[in-house]
């Protein structure tokens, strides 16, 4: 667990890596001019925060689920284990479906522009905007009273 830190942290990294070898002083996303090639660094860029923001939320509500089991376990509650390992094995089913989802359709609006410059842009825009909904649509779900998933 002590990693999974660091690797939300990559993504980020690899960012401001990418950001660091086009200009110095700026993210790819605020070069000027914009050469498509800019452009495609910028979505994916942005692709990759918003992927370590939705890792971020999905491990903190996985972390309040797990932590709703403890007590259940420790009284011996067969029926809130169930109910809360239920809970647990369904949000990891949606997730995985979730993320079979976005990446077909990604493929698929990106299709349109196969062979053309813009085809990578398209795609990590498809993943931005998909990845930032399931962010807010897990946040919509688990997060609740003190329990924060930011």
């Amino acid at each position: 667990m002590k990693n999974a830190g660091f690797a939300f942290a990559l993504p980020l990294l690899s960012c401001l890596a990418i950001a660091q070898q086009a200009s110095s002083a700026q993210s790819p996303c605020d070069e000027k001019p914009i050469s498509q090639l800019q452009t495609d660094r910028c979505a994916d860029c942005e692709y990759k925060e918003a992927d370590a923001h939705l890792n971020k939320v999905y491990s903190k509500a996985m972390q309040y689920m797990t932590k709703d089991l403890t007590p259940a376990r420790s009284k011996g509650n067969e029926e809130q284990m169930k109910y809360e390992e239920t809970a647990i094995e369904s949000l990891k089913a949606a997730e995985r479906a979730w993320l079979s989802y976005r990446n077909i359709q990604c493929k698929a609006a990106a299709q349109q522009y196969e062979g053309g410059s813009m085809a990578p842009m398209i795609y990590a825009q498809c993943l931005t905007q998909i990845t930032e909904h399931r962010t807010a649509e897990i946040k919509s779900i688990y997060q609740e009273g003190d329990r924060k998933l930011d």
